[in-house]
């Protein structure tokens, strides 16, 4: 009587984003933005907030609010109506090689966008007081993925240049569509935190 072993093909060890001991790292970060709402240039400023994990991938929460003069023009009520607008949601960040003096960073913005028609552009009239007259308002849907290159200047922070593209869906706003609220942006940012 004989008997025989047979081996059995090992199975092949399943690969994860997240490998061994999870580290914990955050961050904050203002930024400054270049992009364009209802066929003009816009200026918005905002920020992020993350935690990261194993320093590769991050979640947080991200917010801008337009900070320039967007006329729209005429409108029902107004023959010179200004645009106020931002948007801000949930974070998912993933750095490929955090480690390296320059490297890339893929955010993706998921969330809800607002605009408002108003008399005046930041809020202020003629005698210094911040009040306006708000003609229609609307909530709206937002994606924003994007493609950030970072230099880590010090241990604490890192100078990113991005390029994202913001798409809107929802509008229901006199002259304005999804078309006029989705763009792409350019930004400045600069990162603080515990890399």
């Amino acid at each position: 009587m004989t008997f025989g072993w047979a081996q059995l093909p090992e199975t092949p060890k399943q690969e994860t984003l997240l490998t061994g001991e999870v580290s914990h790292s955050y961050y904050f970060a203002p930024l400054l933005q270049l992009t364009h709402w209802q066929d003009r240039s816009g200026l918005m400023m905002g920020g992020k907030a993350a935690w990261m994990m194993n320093q590769k991938v991050g979640l947080g929460l991200a917010g801008y609010g337009l900070m320039s003069r967007n006329g729209i023009g005429e409108i029902e009520q107004s023959n010179n109506a200004f645009l106020q607008a931002g948007y801000g949601g949930v974070l998912l960040e993933y750095i490929p090689n955090p480690d390296r003096l320059v490297h890339f960073s893929f955010p993706l913005v998921v969330g809800m966008g607002g605009a408002a028609y108003t008399n005046n552009a930041m809020g202020r009239n003629n005698t210094g007081s911040y009040s306006y007259e708000v003609y229609d308002t609307d909530t709206f849907f937002i994606l924003e993925p994007g493609l950030q290159a970072e230099l880590n200047l010090a241990r604490f922070m890192r100078l990113g240049l991005g390029f994202s593209y913001r798409f809107a869906k929802g509008v229901n706003l006199p002259v304005s569509t999804d078309k006029d609220m989705s763009a792409p942006s350019f930004s400045l940012i600069v990162k603080f935190g515990k890399f």
